[in-house]
Parts: C-alpha cells; sequence; structure tokens
C-alpha cells in the first residue's frame, strides 16, 4: 500500500474527526476506534472528493463497505482510481489558426 496515500487518507480522516489527534494508522477503525458517526462520515467524503477531483462523485452507498478502517478506505480509493484514469490530453491533428489569424488557403 502506498504510504503517501495512506498518509493522506489519514490526515483527511483527522480533519474530519475534528480533534486534532491523528489516528492509530492503517487499521483505526473508523467507528469502533476513531468514534466516526454521520455527519463526519459526509465531511470525510467531501473532503476526499474536493481534495481528490479526479475521483469524481464518490457514491457513499458504495463506499460504505470500504469504510472498515483507514487502509480499507485507502484501498478502495486507489481501485476508484484506476477504474476511473484522469481524461489524456486531447493531440490536435490539425493545427487550428490562432484566433484573428486566418486560415490558409488550399490551392486547387
Amino acid at each position: 500500500m502506498s504510504e503517501l496515500l495512506l498518509d493522506r487518507v489519514a490526515d483527511d480522516v483527522v480533519a474530519a474527526l475534528e480533534t486534532g489527534l491523528p489516528p492509530a494508522g492503517e487499521h483505526s477503525r473508523l467507528y469502533e476506534d476513531l468514534g466516526f458517526d454521520s455527519l463526519m462520515l459526509i465531511e470525510l467524503v467531501d473532503r476526499l472528493q474536493e481534495r481528490r477531483p479526479a475521483l469524481g462523485d464518490l457514491p457513499l452507498p458504495d463506499m460504505v463497505g470500504a469504510m472498515a478502517d483507514i487502509g480499507s478506505l485507502t484501498d478502495w480509493l486507489r481501485g476508484t482510481a484506476e477504474e476511473h484514469p484522469p481524461p489524456a490530453p486531447a493531440h490536435p491533428t490539425q493545427q487550428t489558426p490562432a484566433r484573428g489569424a486566418k486560415a490558409e488557403e488550399n490551392p486547387a
């Protein structure tokens, strides 16, 4: 598991808790160990979407099963990111004229 991603998700969990205390780690259970409630869960989902816009809308019902602990949430987010990679930048095959420039005409 990527330690950087785990740390960032853990940071989001701490922010949703609003206690400033670090969670125990990857195996910290959101409800049992950290005392999450439904409002904290919504705050966490909002924060995850805000900090990771490439994931798009995160469906809360799909996430609930993955929120057993910080590690499983991190794995679920990684899987979601792999299923929905950001679109590749477009590579135009033809150059478009700059604004205000005239397009070249092809002589017939």
